[in-house]
């Protein structure tokens, strides 16, 4: 520990100044969760063993092939400082996926996240993947165009990372490359979405204080359609003289503060009920290899996996193979017609991303992978 210190000084000597740093934050209150509950204890490697076996055995009765994981981790983060600053707290967190696939072509994804191990019910986890691998056999192939779509919560999660990337930092709004830059205050999406950053929440998983030992204050970034504000550390809180949101990322980093409790407020639709007002649509899962095309309209371009289902009659009918899209996520926001009543956390690019499922009129599938 005392070699660390003296690298730090040593570098901070030569290190050339920066006339916008504001110094060192002080202390301030923090609000703290009890967010550790063993999870390394309740689910030793024993019992992850066999939490896995329960997820893969779903699939293997069924004559599926599956691949799972289950991880889970206690830890202990403290930041101090030589202004007094003093935060200290221990989190739990415990994961787990699978991926189940069937020999016609078929595949199956199902996650968990949550602070709390004891919430995993494996062979439900398992149950989710092998019925989507089952459903989805023998998919068939789909014309490029632009279709109304059902988006389920992983799904949902993944676009709401990415636009948590490429648009939610004051670093990004400053240097004018997010879509916030010049458009605070304005309408940007439908005014059914909301999206919040709130790690004192009684549902989100993590610190409730930076990696400055900042509070981090519930910050509404999006609220009925309009864009209200960025996150903030403090070096960008005093760059662009606003207040200190509690967002910073361990230093150093390219990219400013971020969200890393990102969530979007409920509605009061659910699944069953959205698929059954499309008339011809499609249905997907997940989305993989997402990537961001333009970082001002945050348009998107990536993959469908793992269940991808064509919606006819309000029902879901025969599966899709693989579909390319290439959408703007603010476009995608702006045509929702339903958000779901249930959230589900899922990993996300940036920490966990509290996301419902929802219902968009246009959303453009460009072509398939191969």
């Amino acid at each position: 520990m005392t070699e660390c210190c003296r690298a730090a000084v040593s570098a901070a000597e030569i290190a050339p100044e920066d006339p916008a740093f504001p110094g060192l934050p002080g202390p301030q209150p923090i609000e703290y969760r009890d967010r550790a509950h063993g999870a390394t204890g309740a689910l030793d490697a024993e019992g992850r063993a066999r939490a896995v076996e329960a997820i893969v055995g779903q699939a293997a009765a069924h004559g599926l092939s599956a691949a799972g994981k289950v991880e889970v981790s206690d830890a202990a983060v403290a930041v101090a400082n030589t202004k007094s600053v003093d935060a200290a707290m221990p989190v739990s967190e415990a994961r787990a996926t699978v991926l189940a696939m069937g020999d016609e072509g078929g595949s199956g994804w199902a996650s968990f996240s949550s602070a709390d191990p004891r919430d995993l019910v494996p062979e439900a986890l398992g149950d989710e993947a092998a019925s989507l691998a089952l459903r989805s056999e023998d998919a068939r192939s789909l014309e490029p165009g632009t279709y109304v779509v059902v988006l389920a919560h992983e799904a949902v999660a993944e676009l709401l990372s990415m636009l948590a990337y490429a648009g939610f930092s004051a670093k990004a709004v400053a240097e004018g490359r997010s879509f916030m830059s010049g458009h605070l205050g304005e309408k940007v999406v439908s005014e059914r979405i909301t999206i919040l950053d709130d790690a004192a929440s009684p549902e989100a998983q993590g610190l409730t204080f930076d990696f400055e030992g900042m509070p981090k204050r519930r910050t509404p970034l999006i609220e009925d359609g309009v864009a209200v504000r960025p996150v903030t550390d403090s070096y960008w809180a005093a760059v662009t003289d606003t207040d200190d949101t509690g967002h910073a990322l361990p230093a150093p980093n390219s990219f400013g503060p971020l969200p890393l409790d990102i969530e979007m407020a409920p509605g009061d639709g659910d699944i069953d009920r959205m698929v059954g007002s499309v008339e011809r649509g499609i249905y997907v899962t997940r989305f993989h290899y997402v990537n961001v095309e333009d970082p001002m309209s945050v348009l998107l371009t990536g993959m469908t996996r793992d269940g991808t289902f064509m919606i006819e009659g309000g029902r879901l009918t025969h599966p899709v193979r693989n579909l390319r899209f290439t959408q703007s996520a603010l476009g995608a926001l702006d045509s929702v017609e339903s958000v779901g009543a249930d959230r589900r956390h899922v990993d996300a690019m940036l920490g966990s991303a509290l996301a419902p499922a929802r219902l968009v009129r246009e959303f453009v599938y460009t072509g398939q992978p191969w």
